[in-house]
């Protein structure tokens, strides 16, 4: 949540498993970007409150209390250059590029994409309502839906709830997959072997907050030691495409979260936390996820007509493919 344009404010409810322990160390095994000497700094620097008044590292928490973060904020770089592909009086169809969050988060305010693409039509005197139809991650480029009406954001939202609207992606991946066409049938859900909450994994069918998902995958090209593949989801659950793909045994190239250990994914967590790059490739083969939102089909919001967007695969991508090819 943020106060003014360029504060962020992060907010959390105490849950009654952390009733009567110290501020300081719920803080340290909760958001573990910090340690506990670190967050005893920031409390004594007085960018944490507790209960709306100022916290002390000792304090003793209660269940439903709120605690509030102020970190000192530098908006982290971020790649900006957006492009327009089809703009319609109800709806646009935009290239995002990978680095740039869809909408803010956590210290991303200014530097994302709906502002970006606000900015872009401000320039150009129009107001429209913008809205976003849906999101990609902030590593993943491609293509994106923006609504300019409320009827246009009703129409194409119901779309995405019904599953109509057709999506396929491009992906690199570990190994050399062996089938030229595999599917996916999982429910997805929180991983239970992991302290990430986050994370997600292929469940039994049917477990307590998961959802059923499905997912194809063609192979477009065979590398030297890493595959090209078209991926069709046919749900869209939370990081669907990277968990089917590691359930696979071939996790997406340069995916900080999928594919390694909890500590591997803290380490870069920490990193960007404590002011690094998020650009940073984590030792990675490569410095994002590849994954690439590459075609979307869907009905005109107004007109019903049946539309087809493409978008190539990108620079970086490709250059990766033309250095590993096999």
């Amino acid at each position: 949540m943020a106060s003014e344009p360029n504060e962020t404010v992060l907010r959390s409810r105490v849950p009654e498993t952390a009733a009567g322990q110290r501020l300081v160390a719920w803080l340290a095994g909760r958001f573990r970007y910090l340690d506990e000497a670190q967050w005893r700094a920031e409390i004594e620097a007085g960018r944490v409150t507790h209960s709306g008044k100022p916290a002390r590292a000792d304090d003793r928490l209660r269940r439903g209390d709120e605690v509030a973060y102020r970190p000192v904020h530098e908006e982290p770089r971020a790649n900006t250059a957006v492009e327009i592909l089809h703009d319609d009086p109800e709806f646009a169809v935009v290239f995002k590029p990978a680095h740039l969050v869809a909408h803010a988060d956590g210290a991303f305010v200014q530097n994302t994409f709906f502002r970006v693409l606000e900015r872009r039509y401000r320039e150009r005197g129009e107001t429209a309502p913008l809205a976003l139809a849906h999101r990609l991650d902030r590593e993943t480029s491609g293509l994106m839906v923006v609504t300019k009406s409320a009827a246009a954001s009703r129409a194409l939202q119901q779309q995405f709830a019904a599953g109509s609207v057709e999506k396929e992606y491009l992906a690199i991946v570990h190994g050399r997959v062996a089938d030229d066409w595999f599917a996916i049938d999982g429910w997805i859900g929180r991983d239970p072997n992991s302290e990430i909450t986050i994370r997600r994994a292929v469940v039994a069918d049917g477990s307590h907050g998961a959802q059923p998902a499905r997912t194809s995958f063609r192979v477009e090209q065979r590398l030297a030691d890493f595959t090209l593949v078209r991926a069709l989801p046919e749900t869209g659950r939370t990081h669907q495409i990277r968990v089917h793909a590691t359930h696979h045994g071939h996790p997406l190239v340069g995916d900080k979260l999928y594919g390694r250990t909890d500590a591997d994914y803290l380490e870069y967590v920490r990193f960007v936390k404590q002011g690094g790059d998020p650009w940073w490739d984590g030792r990675l083969p490569a410095g994002r996820q590849m994954l690439h939102a590459a075609i979307l089909r869907f009905a005109h919001p107004t007109t019903g007509a049946p539309l087809t967007f493409e978008s190539p695969l990108p620079t970086d991508m490709a250059e990766f493919v033309r250095e590993h090819g096999g």
